[in-house]
């Protein structure tokens, strides 16, 4: 054998054993991984990557283990080492996106399902929204006063119900007098146990008592649910591990129990809910109408994604079959710990938009279906995960669990209590500007640099206080334009004049992160206001509005999610012209003489014949009635400049008629342009 040979070989033999011991190590974190044994997986990877650094598939293990133990910060650590490699497999992106979500980091996230939409569109497209909404929401005002369930620990905490006067909930730090004589240390590794408190708001974690009697099982039971009366209880038997998720893909072990209540809160006599299903997991009861009504979760096969929420009746001493809660309310993600009050259904969701991981929503029945679930807002929700919702019909408290920072544990109980609203506050619409006449303003009388208000003269006003006399026609000349060019203007209003001043509500329809080549799918929305496309600076939006009353956006929304958009939601903002560009108006759809935008976006080549007739810096200055007979008001916008133009016309000599009138009425720089596809181009005559 040669000398090179032998070099070879004794390299092979070197490297062999390295690989194996890699090989075996990977094997064993990955059956660990699997039976979600994860802090053991994650040392095991790190081992396996010590032998092969470059491995893909341990570095992703390692980031999901973090995920799923609910360490997002770690994970996102890891998820870097996957994007410095390349490769990057589908659902590596969206589990990235979904981690950096979950930490608020919005528009990193919201890149990555952008990414996404390669490999599903409709997915994709759906989480960018919900980034969106997410920041909405963010800016929204506060309904709720916060504060942690006092008797909360460093360890997980979850899970309330209420039972003649106590607090029963779920911890994974309880110790009883048993394990405390045996010397356990370790009792974050063992399974939940019911405790109470004797008060909805102990203020310690003192005076904490375990539910269950002595023989009885204590470990893995609940959370649980009480009937109205008190004499039922379901609960769920879990496999839950204290810190990690209490739902994944993998789930097969949950399961609903049901039994007799005893005095104290304890039950008895457990009998299983005969549809618990085998190879499949059911679990979160809620308990309604008197126990008549068993809501549950359950990822079985039928549903409409992971986890959905279902009903069961008690019908003559037997439980109906299972009816999944149907579309508006269950999704292709996760729906669970569903509490209905008698009056409103509340559960959590991880794919109705939201801020983060899961959030708590609401739905009542309406016209004998479920709405489409309202998002409960920041304070009870948050980028973490916000489940477990519950009333306290004694003390009008919501009581729910989060794992958010700012918390004592890695999961937390937390309290809101709705804020009650001021009897004298200002309504949010009372600084919408009325329309005044230019000749009846004096000047401003600005209080709160955010509000532009202005005086009117009326008969107590002290004549000494009134200014010169304004001159109209020189403020005009200054506001105006003399030179003016079209370039990049869009147009953002038909027949009305818009203010960029007004607080008002959108509907939001989708996002894009490049071109919008699918607008026409949205023309039918435009029986409920005008389509809009919004341009920010990393993405254009599609909206239907604008509304300056929420009750009426809440009803369009209402309307449109049962149309099939279940990704709309309400936005609030304060109108930016800037930024908009009018694609359907609702005027023209009302029956205006003018064609719509889709026709002009078709007939680029033939153009429309429209009149210019002045630009302002501020729309205030346009005086409508001057020419509100003589066509289709059109508002268009460019930069911080607003163009006036006039539409309608049949031909050019029309066009150039009206040209002729809108001089005589004091527009002199008015002239004809063309609208090809709506890109202004004024025409040049001889």
């Amino acid at each position: 054998m040669t000398r090179k040979l032998l070099a070879l070989a004794a390299l092979v033999t070197l490297w062999l054993p390295t690989t194996m011991i890699g090989q075996k190590e990977l094997k064993k974190a990955n059956k660990q991984f699997e039976l979600k044994a994860f802090e053991l997986a994650i040392d095991n990877y790190k081992v396996a990557l010590q032998k092969e650094p470059g491995n893909i598939e341990c570095i992703y293990k390692i980031a999901e283990s973090y995920r799923l133990t609910n360490q997002p910060i770690d994970a996102i650590g890891w998820y870097r080492k996957i994007e410095k490699l390349g490769d990057v497999k589908p659902e590596y992106i969206l589990n990235y996106a979904h981690t950096l979500k979950a930490v608020g980091k919005y528009r990193d996230a919201q890149n990555l399902y952008w990414k996404y939409q390669s490999t599903d569109p409709v997915v994709g497209e759906h989480f960018a929204q919900s980034c969106d909404f997410a920041a909405e929401l963010l800016g929204q005002e506060e309904n709720y006063e916060i504060s942690l369930f006092g008797a909360n620990t460093r360890y997980a905490d979850f899970g309330v119900s209420f039972l003649n006067g106590k607090t029963i909930f779920n911890t994974f730090a309880y110790k009883s007098a048993v394990e405390i004589e045996r010397g356990d240390s370790d009792i974050h590794k063992a399974g939940n146990k019911l405790v109470y408190a004797l008060d909805y708001k102990p203020k310690y974690q003192d005076n904490i008592m375990l539910l269950r009697g002595e023989n009885k099982e204590k470990e893995f039971v609940g959370p649980i649910s009480y009937d109205q009366s008190g004499a039922k209880v379901a609960f769920t038997k879990n496999n839950f591990v204290n810190g990690h998720r209490y739902v994944t893909d993998m789930d097969v072990d949950l399961s609903i129990f049901l039994a007799e209540v005893e005095f104290n809160g304890d039950f008895k006599n457990d009998v299983a809910f005969p549809h618990n299903e085998l190879g499949y997991s059911t679990g979160f009861p809620s308990l309604a109408f008197n126990g008549s009504a068993l809501y549950f979760a359950s990822n079985r096969p039928g549903g409409f994604g992971g986890y959905d929420l279902y009903v069961s009746y008690l019908k003559n001493g037997k439980w109906s079959s299972p009816e999944n809660l149907g579309e508006s309310i269950n999704t292709a993600g996760n729906e669970i710990t569903p509490h209905f009050d008698g009056e409103k259904l509340y559960f959590s969701s991880d794919f109705h938009h939201g801020l983060g991981g899961f959030d708590i929503f609401e739905s009542v029945v309406e016209n004998g279906a479920w709405s489409y679930p309202e998002n409960m807002g920041k304070i009870i929700n948050s980028p973490s995960d916000d489940y477990f919702f519950v009333v306290n019909k004694e003390t009008n408290d919501y009581y729910f669990t989060s794992n958010r920072i700012g918390g004592r544990g890695q999961d937390d109980i937390y309290i809101a209590t709705p804020k009650q609203k001021d009897l004298l506050a200002v309504n949010e619409n009372a600084f919408v500007p009325k329309a005044v006449s230019l000749t009846d303003m004096v000047e401003p009388n600005n209080t709160n640099p955010l509000v532009e208000t202005v005086s009117l003269k009326t008969e107590e006003v002290n004549m000494s206080e009134v200014p010169a006399a304004i001159d109209l026609d020189k403020i005009l000349a200054d506001k105006k334009s003399e030179e003016f060019s079209l370039a990049d203007a869009k147009r953002v209003a038909l027949g009305e004049v818009i203010s960029a001043r007004e607080i008002v509500y959108f509907v939001q329809l989708a996002a894009y992160s490049k071109h919008v080549n699918d607008i026409y799918r949205f023309k039918h929305l435009v029986k409920f206001g005008n389509i809009y496309k919004i341009y920010k600076p990393n993405s254009t939006k599609i909206r239907v509005g604008y509304y300056l009353d929420q009750t009426e956006a809440r009803e369009v929304l209402s309307q449109i999610r049962r149309l099939g958009f279940a990704d709309a939601f309400i936005t609030k903002e304060t109108l930016n012209t800037a930024e908009m560009e009018l694609v359907y108006s609702s005027f023209e759809d009302a029956g205006s003489p003018n064609t719509n935008y889709e026709d002009s976006m078709a007939s680029v080549n033939n153009g429309k014949y429209k009149v210019k007739l002045a630009s302002y810096e501020d729309p205030i200055w346009f005086d409508i009635s001057k020419v509100k007979d003589m066509g289709n008001i059109e508002q268009w916008t460019k930069g911080s400049w607003t163009i006036f133009v006039l539409s309608g016309y049949a031909n050019l000599a029309e066009a150039q008629a009206a040209k002729r009138a809108a001089i005589n009425r004091g527009f002199s720089d008015a002239y004809v342009v063309i609208d090809k596809g709506g890109i202004l181009e004024k025409l040049v005559e001889n």
